[in-house]
């Protein structure tokens, strides 16, 4: 901190040091001031101050906010899981009712209630698996479509 002296000199004819305060030898009392530097740093420290206290505040709230999104999107993902095991349990009820109304005892039945009556000769079909028993050819097959177009018309012809 710094101090001025008084710019009056002359001490005044009444002044009398009062207790306390510094005498300067010639009667007159010394006022100090305070340097104008001295209050801008005061306040600059201060409004840096005000600044981080804001700055805290704000990070602390914005920490928080983030912490509400993430338990929000918590319990979301939690309802989507057990949404997802529902359906799945669904999925599979409805599989496995399909595969009972699909059997030949169940068409059988339902048919009979219908009126329909069973023939004498039972004709069993053999059908080749639908997955492909040798791996498909990775380049393009010889013979064009329509030689293949050709004799596949040819053959369906000639069957009876």
């Amino acid at each position: 901190m710094s101090a001025q002296l008084s710019p009056r000199s002359r001490p005044a004819p009444h002044a009398t040091p009062r207790p306390g305060y510094p005498n300067r030898g010639d009667g007159a009392r010394a006022r100090l001031t305070v340097a104008p530097e001295v209050a801008r740093r005061r306040l600059r420290a201060r409004l840096l101050m005000w600044a981080s206290a804001l700055v805290t505040v704000m990070s602390l709230f914005t920490l928080v906010a983030f912490h509400v999104f993430a338990a929000q999107s918590a319990f979301t993902l939690e309802r989507l899981s057990k949404d997802r095991a529902n359906e799945q349990l669904r999925y599979e009820r409805l599989r496995e009712q399909v595969a009972k109304l699909s059997s030949a005892e169940t068409v059988i039945v339902l048919a009979a209630k219908l009126g329909m009556v069973q023939s004498g000769t039972v004709v069993t079909l053999s059908l080749p698996s639908a997955k492909p028993t040798v791996p498909a050819p990775d380049r393009p097959p010889a013979e064009s479509s329509s030689s293949s177009y050709g004799r596949t018309k040819s053959a369906l012809d000639a069957a009876p």
